[in-house]
């Protein structure tokens, strides 16, 4: 009797067991849900300053991996602390110390990484492309290099590969390396649009970037495989790790991405506005279709109307719909943080006066900013209009280079232009004296040219 009881017993206590088991198993917390609910409010990021990465323009912080992580920022519920590191091993070991929980740029897939970080997140790919201008004559395969002068940065990893791939074809190719301190990458590939140089070789997301402003460079021959780049968390943070590769697997995170590359790496930039323009030969005796609004705002200040006309003309042909890639509006392309900054509404963006009003304010603030550094009231000017392009961080960044490299300070032409064009060099825009990182400094360099130009056919024709 009692060995049947025993018998009888067993069954209940397997199937006791089974289910206390399946009951513990169902209260443990998958790694990546414990690590979604332990999210602190706000979360250290480390990124890289770039000209896709993270960047600030016009008072406004841009970039594909910021607007990124800003987005799962929102899906979570957290705020995000920035920290720009000076390079990737600096992030790396900020991420692997735990002064910051996440690192958000392009850490590539290579064994040497994957031992020290968790790679995660967002994926893309990078290869070494080949740049040359359209024509009959582009190359479509690699060997068509074989006696060809090519162009590449100067220590860059684009220089390693064409060399390996120069080694191949017997040390045919005339290799010509750039000094990025006598010619930046951007200007570099810009002079390929323009057919000044023939064939350069860079990573296809700085390819993509640029085709962006010279939309013919033709960049479709690839020179090496890709290679897979994601971010990266510590190596104990597997659960984090699992919620951010949960996330990118996730619809919406995917089209944003879609939508945030498109932007970044394919909506042209400085592209005629369309439907607008004006007769420079000022044979009605106006400068703009807005001269009246121009003098009204400019009246209390001592800014010439017609050099805000001028700027009028560089920004948006004076067009009061036009809106540009990164979301500037109006006649004088205000972004919406600094329309906010400023009291301007949505609403009064395309409204030519409020536009003008508003630029006249964000001029006279970026004066006041500038007078400590530019005592000549005249060759401030050039400064403060450079501030308006690029932001004034920017500005005071290449006062300081200025400085430091024996430029004068207090000149914009030859002197602070040279080092504005400086912050487009990673050397530059990582020197300890620059505390705003990248910007491309070709465009705002470019953009007071045009002003000036303008400015200057105005003052001819056109009484004050």
């Amino acid at each position: 009797m009692n060995r049947n009881n025993g018998l009888s017993v067993l069954p209940f206590f397997v199937a006791a067991t089974a289910m206390v088991g399946a009951s513990l198993a169902g209260c443990r917390t998958e790694p990546w849900k414990e690590a979604a609910a332990n999210l602190p409010d706000t979360v250290k990021v480390v990124t890289l300053y770039g000209p896709a990465s993270y960047f600030e323009y016009k008072d406004t912080v841009m970039g594909y991996d910021y607007e990124m992580m800003e987005e799962l920022a929102q899906e979570h519920g957290f705020a995000v602390d920035w920290v720009v590191a000076g390079s990737l091993e600096d992030a790396i070991g900020m991420v692997n110390g735990d002064s910051a929980l996440i690192l958000a740029t392009d850490v590539p897939s290579t064994e040497e990484y994957k031992k020290q970080v968790i790679l995660c997140g967002p994926k893309n790919t990078v290869e070494h492309v080949l740049v040359q201008p359209p024509g009959d004559t582009v190359l479509v395969d690699v060997n068509q290099l074989a006696g060809r002068t090519v162009y590449v940065e100067k220590g860059s990893k684009s220089q390693a590969e064409l060399e390996r791939i120069n080694k191949r074809l017997g040390g045919t190719i005339g290799i010509r390396p750039v000094d990025p301190d006598s010619l930046a990458t951007e200007d570099m590939l810009a002079a390929v649009a323009h057919g000044d140089i023939r064939l350069a070789i860079v990573d296809s997301k700085t390819a993509r970037l640029n085709r962006t402003y010279y939309p013919d460079m033709n960049i479709t021959l690839a020179l090496t495989e890709p290679e897979l780049a994601q971010w990266a968390v510590a190596k104990h943070n597997k659960g984090l790790a699992m919620l951010l590769d949960r996330w990118m697997r996730d619809s919406l995170p995917l089209q944003r991405q879609d939508e945030i590359l498109q932007k970044y790496f394919e909506t042209l930039k400085n592209q005629p506005v369309e439907g607008a323009g004006y007769d420079r030969k000022f044979a009605n005796g106006y400068a703009s279709p807005y001269d009246d609004i121009y003098k009204q705002h400019t009246s209390s200040s001592n800014w010439d109307w017609r050099l805000l006309a001028a700027q009028g003309y560089a920004e948006s042909r004076f067009n009061p719909k036009a809106k540009s890639w990164a979301g500037a509006t109006g006649v004088m392309q205000i972004m919406p943080k600094t329309a906010r900054d400023f009291g301007l509404k949505k609403s009064e963006m395309t409204d030519p006066s409020r536009s003008i009003e508003t630029a006249v304010k964000i001029l006279k603030h970026y004066e006041n900013l500038m007078v400590p550094y530019v005592e000549d009231p005249i060759e401030r000017q050039k400064f403060v209009i450079a501030s308006y392009n690029a932001g004034p961080g920017h500005v005071l960044d290449a006062i300081r280079l200025a400085e430091k490299y024996g430029y004068n300070p207090q000149v914009w032409d030859d002197n602070v232009e040279k080092t504005m064009l400086m912050k487009m060099n990673k050397k530059y825009y990582r020197d300890p004296v620059v505390r705003h990182g990248y910007s491309r400094g070709r465009e705002t360099v470019d953009y007071v040219d045009r002003i000036w130009n303008y400015y200057g056919d105005v003052i001819e024709k056109i009484p004050v």
